[in-house]
């Protein structure tokens, strides 16, 4: 099974349903809990379908109610995706999801919920993301009971609205070419390290060579983080996220890390801040949102040992 990041979100949309949903009677009726809520779901988009699942429910008489409770004979909950329902629900809360496309999922069409049981076994909302989605984009998703045998729907809560987000794992990113950038400025660089090999100037940590590094100064002084170079990528880039890669001896690397962008080398955004990197290895990461810029700061706050900080290569994606 692939790795899967997920994370979820429910919160109300400008109308919801109480659990229970009781009309007044004794009579059990089923509902989706959550009905009238958003289930917000982030996830990569791998050759693996992702699967998100929820059930249906049969309403409490009173609420809250502690005794035992269920059907007295199995109930069929019959399910339908109901695209027709984004519009209506970008109308009512002024937003503008786009529906998931069709080719992109299933839905499972029932449910049962078993004689004596008061949850249905579980269904499924199951998105095959790749190649029929766009990355980092939300679609909108309403699913409804449209029928059920054997017990009857409730007044409400028959609508669940699912937003499905696909990401891309960060490792898997394509870098950007690099030719033609250079470095504009660095807080210092160590010459010295040159006697082994390992260059220790600034431009090394673009030089697409593992073996050599971008030192700061440790012979004749030793600066305190924070240390800091900024890069000239020549023109405007779009860019979603940050790689930087640890000399092979896994000393002295990043550990906190603030990337700005700049148009003009003077008028600095801060597009992210990342703690705890590793000591070895290559660090990526996406951006919280994608920015555009010319000029890259990259300032270190805190190294694993130091004070002086090395590194290997730096890249964007």
């Amino acid at each position: 099974m692939k790795r899967q990041f997920v994370k979820m979100a429910v919160w109300a949309a400008g109308f919801f349903c109480l659990t229970g949903c009781a009309d007044g009677d004794s009579r059990p009726t089923i509902y989706i809990p959550g009905a009238g809520t958003v289930v917000k779901t982030n996830f990569y988009i791998e050759d693996e379908p992702y699967v998100q699942p929820f059930t249906v429910t049969v309403t409490r008489e009173t609420y809250p109610q502690l005794t035992e409770y269920g059907l007295p004979a199995d109930a069929v909950v019959h399910l339908e995706a109901e695209p027709d329902k984004v519009a209506w629900y970008n109308t009512q809360n002024g937003t503008s999801y786009d529906v998931l496309p069709a080719g992109a999922f299933t839905v499972s069409s029932q449910v049962v919920i078993k004689a004596g049981h008061s949850e249905s076994e579980r269904a499924a909302v199951t998105v095959r993301a790749q190649g029929n989605i766009e990355a980092f984009k939300e679609y909108l998703l309403p699913v409804s009971i449209v029928a059920v045998d054997g017990a009857e729907a409730d007044d409400c809560c028959q609508t669940i609205y699912f937003i499905f987000k696909g990401t891309i794992d960060a490792s898997r990113m394509e870098l950007l070419d690099r030719t033609g950038w250079e470095v504009e400025s660095a807080s210092s660089e160590e010459p010295k390290e040159g006697d082994w090999g390992n260059s220790g100037l600034k431009e090394a940590c673009l030089d697409g060579n593992p073996g050599t590094f971008w030192s700061t100064a440790w012979e004749l002084e030793r600066p305190q983080p924070p240390h800091w170079i900024v890069i000239d990528l020549k023109q405007s880039v779009f860019i979603r996220g940050f790689a930087c890669q640890a000399r092979r001896e896994g000393a002295d690397g990043p550990k906190a890390v603030t990337v700005e962008v700049s148009e003009d080398n003077r008028n600095w955004h801060v597009a992210a801040s990342f703690e705890d990197i590793p000591a070895q290895g290559e660090f990526r990461s996406f951006f919280p949102e994608a920015v555009t810029g010319r000029y890259l700061k990259v300032t270190i706050t805190a190294v694993n040992g130091g004070p002086q900080v090395t590194v290997s290569e730096l890249n964007l994606f």
